[in-house]
């Protein structure tokens, strides 16, 4: 019985052992092609966020402030009202003008109706040249009388239209600088608008970098404290360099995005030289280790970690030397976060 037990044991053990020696299953991966292109080599700077358009907003007519619309970091559309004036006198200006024109109005049919009266007397001989011609001035100066209170009618009601004080452009409200009950003139600032079509990233490079820049380019920018990466467009590079620094502005449009603001940090990749022939590999091939970067291949069902030299970094592509990769080898971007160096791995579709 003794021997029985102890042959059961053995057996055991000897299984376990011979389990232990296979080793962990497989660890499942995702790999990707490494392709063969020109591409330039690239620095990553850091600029600042500002608004290419900023606009001092003001109103065309005096008046008292009675709503204001606007606070710092609101975000408006065109067209939208930033603040309203009062409109009392106006309105009763215009009430005025509309009784003086139906006055003027009474005194033309009046007038009128006896200039009628004496055109016919003077064909008969029965009415003096002079009075029909007294008639006959009378009712062009009325009509005068009456086209002017029409326009002076016309000016109040644009007066009233411009009493609102409306957004040139679609936009975010950088400083509020009217409250109300204020009273302002004629171009008076009531704010200060940046126009969100207008979103740059302002990026001091040297002046050796400039001959590589060119208007229209794709940029990759990095906005860390929104955590939000988006592409840019090369715009302009500034006509006047430092002269200590010997350093120009470059100007990337971005797109805005609700959160950014003035002189905000975000980097990015400028090219710095010309294009060559580099490969390129996914991005989250990429893993750090000790201030370096790697990549791990899959050679023989196993994981090979391979040391590279970073270029560039276009978008979620990352441009390397051609050594030790080679084009057409297949590099692991799902999965490699949690292998070691010769672990068996099984390569799964994307």
């Amino acid at each position: 019985m003794n021997l029985s037990r102890f042959t059961a044991v053995l057996i055991c053990a000897l299984a376990a052992l011979s389990s232990s020696a296979e080793g962990p299953p497989p660890s499942k991966v995702v790999t990707a092609l490494v392709k063969q292109q020109q591409v330039s080599p690239t620095s990553r700077l850091v600029g600042v966020i500002d608004f290419d358009r900023v606009s001092n907003v003001s109103g065309e007519v005096s008046g008292l402030i009675v709503q204001q619309r606007t606070s710092e970091g609101t975000e408006v559309k065109q067209g939208e009202t930033l603040v309203e004036l009062n409109t009392d006198f106006i309105e009763m200006d215009m009430e005025i003008k509309r009784k003086q024109q139906a006055q003027a109005d009474a005194d033309l049919q009046k007038v009128g109706s006896s200039l009628k009266r004496l055109e016919s007397l003077l064909q008969k001989n029965s009415a003096s040249r002079q009075a029909y011609d007294e008639a006959l001035y009378d009712h062009r100066s009325l009509q005068k009388r009456r086209e002017t209170l029409g326009l002076e009618l016309k000016r109040l009601q644009l007066q009233l239209e411009k009493s609102s004080v409306l957004a040139p452009f679609d936009g975010i409200v950088l400083e509020k600088l009217k409250e109300n009950g204020e009273w302002i003139a004629p171009g008076t600032a009531i704010c200060t608008l940046a126009s969100s079509s207008d979103l740059v990233v302002k990026v001091a490079i040297s002046e050796n970098l400039v001959r590589f820049q060119k208007p229209g380019q794709q940029l990759t920018v990095d906005i860390s404290a929104l955590d939000i990466k988006l592409s840019g467009k090369t715009l302009a590079i500034s006509p006047v360099a430092r002269q200590r620094s010997k350093s120009v502005t470059l100007k990337i449009s971005i797109p805005y995005n609700s959160g950014m603001a003035r002189n905000m940090s975000a980097s990015l990749e400028v090219p710095s030289g010309d294009e060559r022939e580099m490969l390129l590999v996914p991005r989250d091939a990429l893993i750090r280790n000790k201030g370096k970067d790697f990549v791990y291949t899959v050679e023989e069902g196993k994981a090979k970690m391979l040391p590279v030299n970073v270029l560039t970094r276009l978008g979620e592509q990352a441009g390397i030397e051609p050594s030790p990769l080679q084009p057409g080898m297949q590099v692991i971007i799902d999965g490699n976060d949690r292998l070691r160096p010769n672990q068996a791995v099984q390569v799964q579709e994307s």
